[in-house]
C-alpha cells in the first residue's frame, strides 16, 4: 500500500512540474510574439490573415512589392550552381502540387566541409548564447550546465563556414524559391542545429511533446514561405525523420485552418495515411517545402540528427537571427 501510494504521489508531482513547465513555456512564447509585433507591426495581422487562403493571397498582393528581376546571366548563374542535375521547372511543379520535392542532394565534397566545421565549432544550446560547446564535448557540457542537452544550433555557421555560404547562396535554389513565391524573395533563416537523444521527460519538459515540434502543424511565417532542407547524417524513421502531409498547403479541412497542431490520428482520419509521407534519407539528401502544408519532427531515438535548413518569404519580420 506504502508502495503505491508513493507511486501516484510520485505521478501527482510529475503531472504538476509538467503544467507549469507548460505554463511557462506559453509564458515565453507569449512574450516572443510581443516583441516580434513589436518589432513588426505587420506581423499580428500576417499571423491572424495568412491562416485562410483568402488571407494568404490578399497579403501577398499587399505586401509584396519585390517584382522578379530578370537577370541578364541567368543561364551563366545556373551553371554556378553546386546542384548541376537539379532541374528547377521540375522543382517547382512538385512543390505546387504536392507542397514539397524530394531530389536534393549535397556533393559529397560540400557535404565533407559542412561536416567538418561542424565537429570544430560552437554549438549552442537551445540556441541560447554563453551556453556553449564543441559536439565531441557534449557530455561534459551537460554536466557542466546541468541539463540535459536537446537542442544545439550553430550561431556562427553563416558567416564562418564557406560550404553552408555556398548553399544559401546558391542560384538554383533562389531560383525555385523565386519562381515559387512569385515574387524575389527573402532570405528570412539559415539554421544548423542538432537534435539529441533524449528522455522522454526532458522533452515534455521542455515541451517538445505536445507542441508543434512534434505534433503536426503547419507555420505562420509569412503569407507566402519555402523552405530548403538538408540532412547531414544519415535519417530514418527512429533517428527525427521529418514527415509532411502531402497536398496540405492547398486544401485542408475548415478547423485546420483555425487551429495550426493537429495529432496524427487527426491527420491520417481526414488525409488518410497514405498521404503522411516519411522523409529518410542518407547525409546529404535535401529536400523543399512549403512549410504551409502539415508537417511535424519527432525526437530521434536511436542516433542524434543533425540538419541545415534555408528559408525564403516575401517579407521579413526578423523573427530569427541571419
Amino acid at each position: 500500500m506504502y508502495f503505491v501510494n508513493a507511486i501516484e504521489k510520485l505521478n501527482q508531482q510529475l503531472a504538476i512540474g509538467l503544467i507549469w513547465s507548460k505554463k511557462k513555456l506559453n509564458l515565453k512564447k507569449y512574450y516572443q510574439y510581443f516583441l516580434i509585433m513589436k518589432g513588426d507591426r505587420r506581423w499580428l495581422l500576417m499571423f491572424i490573415i495568412a491562416r485562410s487562403p483568402l488571407g494568404r493571397t490578399l497579403g501577398r498582393l499587399a505586401y509584396c512589392d519585390q517584382p522578379i528581376v530578370k537577370d541578364q546571366n541567368y543561364e551563366r548563374n545556373r551553371e554556378n550552381s553546386i546542384f548541376q542535375d537539379l532541374k528547377v521547372e521540375i522543382a517547382v511543379d512538385s512543390i505546387k502540387k504536392d507542397g514539397y520535392y524530394l531530389g536534393l542532394q549535397l556533393p559529397e565534397q560540400v557535404l565533407k566541409e559542412i561536416l567538418a566545421y561542424a565537429n570544430i565549432a560552437n554549438i549552442s544550446i537551445d540556441g541560447e548564447e554563453g551556453f556553449e560547446f564543441k559536439y565531441s564535448d557534449k557530455n561534459e557540457a551537460t554536466k557542466q550546465y546541468n541539463r540535459e542537452i536537446l537542442t544545439g544550433n550553430y550561431l556562427a555557421v553563416n558567416s564562418e563556414c564557406l560550404a553552408i555560404q555556398k548553399l544559401v547562396n546558391d542560384p538554383k535554389l533562389r531560383e525555385i524559391a523565386t519562381k515559387y513565391l512569385g515574387k524575389e524573395p527573402m532570405l528570412v533563416r539559415s539554421q544548423m542545429s542538432w537534435t539529441f537523444i533524449g528522455s522522454s521527460q526532458a522533452y515534455a519538459q521542455k515541451g517538445e511533446i505536445g507542441s508543434p515540434m512534434v505534433l503536426f502543424h503547419y507555420d505562420l511565417d509569412d503569407y507566402h514561405t519555402l523552405k530548403f532542407f538538408f540532412y547531414l547524417t544519415d535519417i530514418d524513421s527512429s533517428s527525427g525523420s521529418h514527415r509532411c502531409v502531402k497536398g496540405s498547403h492547398k486544401k485542408r479541412k475548415l478547423l485546420h485552418y483555425i487551429f495550426r497542431s493537429q495529432s496524427d490520428q487527426a491527420i491520417a482520419n481526414y488525409y488518410g495515411a497514405e498521404s503522411i509521407v516519411d522523409i529518410c534519407g542518407q547525409a546529404g539528401f535535401g529536400f523543399a517545402e512549403d512549410p504551409f502544408c502539415f508537417h511535424r519532427g519527432s525526437p530521434p531515438g536511436t542516433a542524434p540528427r543533425l540538419i541545415f535548413q534555408l528559408e525564403f518569404a516575401l517579407n521579413n519580420y526578423s523573427i530569427w537571427k541571419l
